[in-house]
């Protein structure tokens, strides 16, 4: 008995109980529940690193093509995949401030229905982006052979668009819980069977055909497919702390109506800021010198990201821990939470963000060691948007604040005013209008980092990220 018990407690230390996140330190709780949900996003790179990798080693000109073929469908596939982020970020203050009032019962609910929502919306679309996966390539610009592939590519990816949504909103689901480790394991196995999948059926290993670009999308989906039917049985089984019953998969209107109006605007302000970077991208190659800025900008960007994978789980263990404390009517820990987040968040990228400065050249060097250009042209971007990105630490958790809280047509504001309203229009008027090119972009984003957490101070202090959304549990008798 004695190994059971311990096995239990490692299990506990594991996925935080919600009296854990409740009452435990504000800065370790964060930690302990942000950590699977970095490691699970590292791992969603790997679906499109494992695809370009093995793609990239067909014959030189279908590798060529290939290549080109699923970066070109990448910004639609975001845009997607930022749709159902957003379904479920919404559920997660549903969710987390139902357990906070432990109320369990209308937690299960909500969870059952949430996946209704889910797969009924992901259907539709996949539906419409596997009919008109070609027109849709070709009005975005692809031509010819790379139309062709792009299109075959996207086909298939879309088709997975259900399992894909159940695995990431499900995710979403579960963890606003306090349970971040079965989401990353899912995604973890997922991953595994991508990267084995790839090159049996894009070479034809063992006997099957050369399935080139449509192998690649069909290994991602059947991953998806065994990740979304894994969660799916957990969840019905009752293996996990939220066990919806049959029932509470069946759609009640007033419950659906509920999660559209605090999910819905959540995945307008992703989607938006998914289709915004597009823009920044499509201003970067109107520059004279578009090959250079777009190369610097994509050094540069992908080492910010390197920061943003620990600031994303932070706010997002951070979005959990608020609408569990307000579920619970504890104020006052919900105002500690919101406090010594920014406090960490706001000190701990002005730390990062000065070595990465410091050690700026080196760090390109290693990315991109042989072509003086860029090397000096992400210098010169990491040089200026690192004095926005503290700022951005400080918008990341107001942010997480209010969609922690439900009010999340407040968070869509903040996030359309940071990127449409400010970083835009200045890149268009810095870059193209007073002709700074490339630095203006840069500069733009970082005034607008600066800018959008001064607006969100506003909220912060209009308080009504301290009201939850849930109704009050009845008395009990």
């Amino acid at each position: 008995m004695v190994p059971q018990r311990e096995a239990q407690s490692k299990k506990r230390s594991l996925r935080l109980s919600r009296e854990e996140i409740l009452s435990g330190g504000v800065i370790k709780t964060m930690f302990l529940l942000g950590w699977p949900m970095m490691v699970s996003s590292l791992l969603q790179t790997l679906y499109n690193l494992t695809d370009m990798f093995w793609l990239g080693r067909l014959p030189t000109e279908e590798a060529k093509i290939a290549v080109a073929a699923i970066n070109f469908t990448w910004p639609v596939v975001f845009f997607f995949i930022s749709f159902a982020g957003g379904l479920g970020s919404g559920g997660i203050p549903i969710i987390s401030q139902y357990i906070g009032a432990d109320e369990r019962d209308k937690a299960n609910h909500y969870t059952g229905q949430i996946f209704s929502v889910v797969i009924i919306i992901s259907s539709i679309m996949a539906a419409f982006g596997f009919i008109f996966s070609y027109p849709i390539f070709e009005i975005i610009g692809a031509k010819g052979e790379l139309l062709s592939t792009a299109a075959t590519y996207g086909s298939i990816i879309f088709l997975g668009l259900p399992f894909m949504f159940i695995v990431m909103g499900g995710g979403s689901v579960i963890s606003a819980e306090g349970d971040t480790v079965t989401p990353l394991v899912i995604s973890a196995v997922s991953v595994l069977i991508n990267m084995v999948l790839d090159p049996v059926l894009i070479f034809g290993w063992f006997g099957l055909p050369n399935m080139g670009v449509f192998g690649a999308a069909t290994a991602t989906v059947i991953a998806r497919i065994i990740a979304a039917v894994w969660l799916l049985s957990l969840l019905l089984r009752g293996r996990l702390r939220l066990k919806p019953k049959v029932k509470d998969f069946k759609p009640k209107w007033e419950s659906i109506k509920f999660i559209l109006r605090i999910g819905l605007p959540s995945s307008a302000s992703m989607s938006g800021m998914a289709f915004g970077f597009v823009v920044i991208q499509s201003i970067l190659a109107q520059l004279p010198d578009q090959v250079l800025a777009i190369a610097s900008y994509g050094v540069g960007n992908r080492i910010v990201n390197i920061m943003f994978v620990i600031v994303n789980g932070l706010a997002a263990s951070l979005t959990i821990m608020l609408g569990q404390a307000l579920g619970a009517d504890d104020v006052k820990r919900s105002v500690e939470i919101a406090q010594k987040g920014m406090f960490l968040m706001f000190y701990m990228l002005l730390a990062a963000s000065g070595l990465i400065y410091i050690f700026r050249d080196p760090i390109v060097r290693f990315f991109i060691p042989n072509n003086p250009e860029v090397i000096n042209g992400a210098k010169t971007f990491l040089s200026i948007i690192l004095i926005g990105i503290p700022y951005f630490g400080l918008f990341r958790v107001e942010n997480s604040l209010l969609n922690g809280s439900g009010h999340t047509f407040q968070s869509m504001i903040l996030s359309i005013t940071r990127l449409w309203l400010l970083r835009i229009p200045l890149a268009i008027y810095f870059a193209l209008i007073i002709g700074m090119n490339a630095v203006g972009v840069w500069f733009a984003m970082a005034i607008s980092n600066m800018v959008s957490a001064g607006i969100g101070a506003i909220f912060y202090f209009k308080g009504d990220w301290k009201k939850k959304i849930i109704k009050k549990p009845k008395p009990k008798i």
